[in-house]
């Protein structure tokens, strides 16, 4: 059906800005594709060089499995390029641009979510279920030291993932020591009902804790950046996400109280949720 309607802007290429813009929701699908492609390519490398090999010869195909299957992949990169080629031309020609540049934001976001979503799939040992974590805002690669372990703190690298829900932690796999798929295994998880933040640690420019408060149970966690813009990125997001949560729990308990505080641009913002 898209394709059908891609082939007709060769003919009407006005169109096309539009007709991402309207279909944006049916891209999605690459986004699901490329959250199962890490169980495809366990699955796939099973039986690579049997019953899919045996496959290939009986239907005379020249491609792997596996080069098909990243098809999906490359395609959804190539939509951004060639819009951003498509926008360029078109500026230089003084039409109007406006769908094409909502054409290309689209097709920014796509391929990022498509590549996030291929990291979550790759994580192993998480016993929750990752579609309820509500969605994936970041990721990256942190030195994370754990403050209550009882022993003398050490620095371990760690991939983390900021849900709406949750924070994960989580140790990268290298491919070469032995495991069949590079990825990431579970290693720790905050609730962001029970999340704290520190902004500033030992004055660092890089640094910031997230602490875990569970009852009487506290653990937490310093987090090291790769440089200054990507702590304030964090910070600024996990801000976002516990004042909308605080937000969320104050119109709910109350509910008169919050209407009136919204309405007129107050109910001021908290850290912390679970604060008194």
């Amino acid at each position: 059906f898209f394709l059908g309607e891609l082939e007709k802007c060769l003919e009407d290429p006005e169109k096309l800005g539009s007709l991402f813009v309207k279909h944006e929701r049916r891209l999605h699908m690459y986004i699901v594709y490329c959250q199962n492609k890490p169980k495809s390519e366990h699955i796939v490398s099973e039986y690579i060089d049997t019953f899919f090999e045996d496959l290939k010869q009986r239907l005379g195909h020249r491609l792997q499995l596996t080069d098909l299957l990243i098809k999906p992949v490359q395609r959804i990169m190539k939509y951004q390029l060639l819009l951003k080629d498509f926008l360029k031309y078109s500026k230089k020609a003084n039409l109007d641009t406006t769908e094409l540049e909502k054409a290309v934001e689209v097709m920014c976001i796509v391929p990022k979510r498509c590549n996030d979503m291929m990291n979550v799939g790759r994580l192993q040992g998480f016993d929750g279920k990752i579609v309820a974590q509500g969605k994936l805002l970041l990721q990256d690669t942190f030195l994370v030291t754990d403050q209550d372990t009882g022993l003398l703190p050490r620095c371990k690298e760690r991939r983390v993932f900021l849900f709406e829900q949750i924070v994960i932690f989580s140790e990268p796999l290298d491919k070469k020591k032995g495991f069949s798929m590079p990825g990431f295994l579970f290693k720790n998880s905050i609730k962001v009902s029970c999340l704290c933040l520190e902004e500033n640690v030992d004055n660092d420019p890089c640094k910031f804790a997230l602490t875990s408060r569970m009852g009487d149970v506290t653990e937490t966690f310093v987090l090291h950046s790769a440089n200054p813009g990507m702590r304030q990125l964090w910070i600024h997001e996990i801000n976002q996400i516990l004042e909308n949560q605080r937000n969320f729990l104050n119109a709910l308990t109350s509910p008169i109280e919050y209407q009136k505080n919204h309405s007129s641009g107050g109910g001021g913002s908290s850290k912390r949720l679970n604060q008194s």
